[in-house]
């Protein structure tokens, strides 16, 4: 209750991605949020695991969602188009909070843009720049426009102290909640001890990636098979591209 005897308003938060990872991220922190905070109003840019917790996105994921120089220059109005579409979005309707998730060359884009316009917003980062590994620099440009950086490792703080970024608490890495998904089954274990090499495919999670690389791995399975009888060849797959993928 306000001081004047009416209800508040739920609280709203803005979430953007800009990948795959970042989407398990962000439905993650969704649900998370939810269980804090049941009224609170999630809006924003995800893919299809943020989809499933609620989040009606502003477009596609796949819209942005691109690497490599070639790519990025022929989507390039694409995503610039919805850096600003995106920025706006936040802008015409103020949320509480507007949280990035990773993908900085998409998201801290909208974060300037939206910082213009907005200067008392918080706004604040999920995943920090690999700042401890290159272009040091990052850290302190960030300030003017980043409140705070929730981060996945614990020596993450300290960097930023070092560096002269913006505060950064440590929050602890997704991967911690699915340990038991890392550990081997038995299938698994009874493989090892039969001595057969099992040998994990990883050819990435964009489309254009994939129609790249696959034809590449999969001659070089056809070579590693022959000379290793017995191997096991695991692929994983993100959701909307494994009937390609098996294709």
């Amino acid at each position: 209750m306000n001081p004047a005897g009416e209800a508040r308003p739920p609280p709203a938060i803005c979430l953007v991605a800009g990948e795959l990872s970042g989407d398990e991220l962000g439905a993650r922190l969704m649900k998370s949020l939810r269980e804090e905070r049941p009224d609170v109003v999630l809006r924003g840019v995800g893919g299809p695991a943020m989809t499933r917790q609620g989040l009606a996105s502003l477009f596609p994921l796949t819209d942005i969602a691109v690497m490599g120089f070639l790519p990025v220059i022929a989507r390039l109005p694409t995503v610039l188009a919805r850096i600003r579409a995106t920025a706006d979005a936040v802008i015409a309707n103020p949320p509480d909070a507007l949280i990035l998730i990773d993908a900085p060359d998409f998201t801290h884009r909208v974060a300037r843009r939206v910082r213009r316009h907005l200067p008392s917003l918080p706004i604040i980062d999920y995943v920090s720049p690999k700042v401890w590994a290159w272009r040091p620099t990052r850290a302190k440009r960030m300030r003017p426009y980043i409140d705070e950086i929730l981060a996945l490792f614990p020596f993450e703080p300290a960097v930023h102290r070092r560096l002269g970024g913006p505060d950064c608490a440590y929050v602890g890495h997704p991967l911690i909640e699915r340990l038991n998904v890392l550990r081997p089954s038995d299938e698994e274990m009874r493989a090892r001890e039969s001595g057969a090499p099992t040998i994990v495919i990883l050819p990435g999670s964009r489309r254009f990636e994939i129609s790249r690389l696959l034809g590449i791995f999969g001659r070089t399975v056809e070579i590693v098979a022959r000379q290793s009888l017995g191997a096991e060849f695991i692929l994983p797959a993100v959701a909307h591209l494994e009937s390609e993928i098996r294709a």
